[in-house]
């Protein structure tokens, strides 16, 4: 039916990271597009495709298009939540895999967020020592962020995503139609990303992301731009520094006490981007104490997290110090330093701090 209205534009952004160069679609029905993709870019004759309950639906479309293109499809099923991001989990899809003739010349097919992405990455990464991947990511915080760069990985039962490989994609598809069925939980999650990505990149994308309007998804032209303008700053960092020796950690900012207070809390009471919610804060009053940025970042910030739905307020039976300690065991941490991302300002980023305990513990605190 002709609505009356002109359609919305679709986006190209090319990844060329290391020895890769890939595209990443980004628009309203781009999934429709897979099988033309999957043909343009020589991908394969057969797709393992690695989703969760969550997604059936969309897998089921991943899977028509394939077929209609002539690809040979072997859908896996995997039960949702982070449990899944597991050894065990790895080695039950490549036997899946492997009993249904996959091959080198193959490709697996991540339909879903961060988990499935992570998950089904390794996979690609590790059987029969790397196939192609392509990630098709139905969440806004995997569109934005995890299905870009090629981090892959999963969990051991000590710390998060302490086994896994770098693997970039050989194409990503970003449908920004599937993200109108999220819960609002899911894109606020997301959204706190986004806010991430405004602190670091400009003074023009952060006052975009201040003045989004509730509810979420938004404007469905604008909300393309603005995944459109977040991987893109990330496929820029990232083609710098593909494996995190210096500017991809910038990417970090308000991971490092978001991660403790993640696992602090017990993985699953703040979801990834509510734990980042806070750890942004966190970050904007030690650059506050440390290096005098403007006070106003932290304040600001705070409005338009709130506005979207994420906590401000740090739960008062979270332990400072087993938040410490599990920032003391992420990966990016040293046997001596935390390594906190910080900002002057939107845009001026300081890398690698190793800001004073009395200073974290002060910004953990006036989270409560």
């Amino acid at each position: 039916m002709n609505t009356g209205h002109a359609p919305i534009p679709r986006h190209l952004v090319w990844g060329d990271i290391g020895h890769a160069r890939f595209p990443v679609c980004i628009g309203p029905g781009e999934i429709s597009r897979i099988g033309d993709l999957w043909t343009e870019r020589a991908v394969g004759d057969a797709a393992l495709v690695v989703f969760d309950g969550a997604v059936a639906a969309h897998a089921q479309v991943v899977e028509d298009h394939l077929r209609a293109a002539g690809v040979r499809v072997v859908p896996v099923a995997v039960p949702p939540g982070e449990p899944s991001k597991s050894l065990a989990q790895v080695e039950s899809i490549c036997r899946v895999a492997a009993r249904h003739g996959i091959r080198r010349t193959d490709a697996v097919v991540a339909v879903g967020g961060g988990v499935i992405g992570d998950l089904a990455g390794f996979v690609a990464a590790s059987y029969q020592r790397g196939i192609a991947l392509v990630h098709v990511p139905t969440t806004l915080l995997a569109m934005v962020d995890s299905a870009i760069g090629g981090k892959t990985g999963v969990d051991l039962p000590e710390a998060k995503n302490y086994v896994g490989a770098i693997w970039q994609p050989a194409f990503v598809v970003m449908d920004t139609d599937v993200l109108g069925s999220l819960p609002a939980r899911e894109l606020s999650c997301g959204f706190a990303e986004v806010v991430k990505y405004g602190l670091l990149d400009s003074f023009e994308l952060f006052a975009r992301v201040e003045a989004w309007p509730a509810p979420l998804p938004g404007d469905p032209e604008a909300l393309v731009n603005l995944i459109r303008d977040c991987v893109a700053h990330k496929l820029d960092v990232v083609s710098q520094d593909e494996r995190e020796q210096g500017l991809r950690a910038s990417l970090n900012l308000g991971h490092t006490v978001g991660h403790g207070i993640e696992a602090a809390a017990g993985y699953g009471r703040y979801h990834h981007g509510e734990a980042i919610s806070l750890g942004l804060l966190a970050a904007l009053r030690v650059a506050h104490e440390l290096h005098g940025a403007a006070i106003e970042w932290r304040a600001r910030t705070a409005v338009v997290l709130e506005r979207h739905g994420l906590p401000t307020r740090l739960a008062a039976d979270v332990s400072t110090d087993e938040i410490l300690a599990a920032m003391g065991r992420d990966k990016k941490a040293s046997a001596t330093s935390f390594n906190m991302v910080l900002i002057q300002e939107p845009g001026a980023v300081l890398l690698r701090q190793d800001p004073p305990r009395e200073a974290v513990v002060a910004a953990i605190e006036e989270l409560r």
